[in-house]
C-alpha cells in the first residue's frame, strides 16, 4: 500500500515512491509520531490501529529511544501507565557516551 501524497514533507530524505506501508511500518509509525501534523497522525491510527502505534512506541520507549525526547515525552502521556522516572542531571546531557580504550604502557 502506498502512503498518501501528504507524507512526502516528511521522508524528503528517501524516494517517497519507493516507502512500503506493509514494509517499514516501524519507520513510517515513528517518523509520524516525531513529526506528523494531525491528519498524518489520524491516518496512521486509521490505518496501523492504535494497538501496533502503542507497540512501536513502547519498544522504542523502553529500548532505543531513538524518537526527540520531546515526541517521547508527549507520546508517553499517551501510552505509559507507569513513566520511567529519571533523574534531571544536567552534566550528563553533555557528558561523552564513548570510552576510548586506554593506552596500556
Amino acid at each position: 500500500m502506498k502512503l498518501p501524497f501528504s507524507f512526502a514533507p516528511l521522508f524528503y530524505n528517501y524516494i517517497f515512491e519507493t516507502i512500503d506501508s506493509e514494509k517499514h511500518y516501524k519507520f513510517i509509525i515513528k517518523t509520524v509520531l516525531a513529526r506528523g501534523v494531525w491528519e498524518q497522525i489520524l491516518w496512521l491510527f486509521e490505518n496501523y490501529g492504535a494497538k501496533k502505534v502503542q507497540e512501536i512506541f513502547l519498544v522504542d520507549y523502553y529500548t532505543l529511544q531513538e524518537l526527540p525526547e520531546s515526541t517521547r515525552k508527549l507520546w508517553e502521556l499517551v501510552f505509559v501507565e507507569d513513566p520511567l522516572q529519571q533523574e534531571y542531571d544536567p552534566v550528563a546531557k553533555w557528558r561523552c557516551r564513548r570510552l576510548v580504550e586506554q593506552d596500556l604502557r
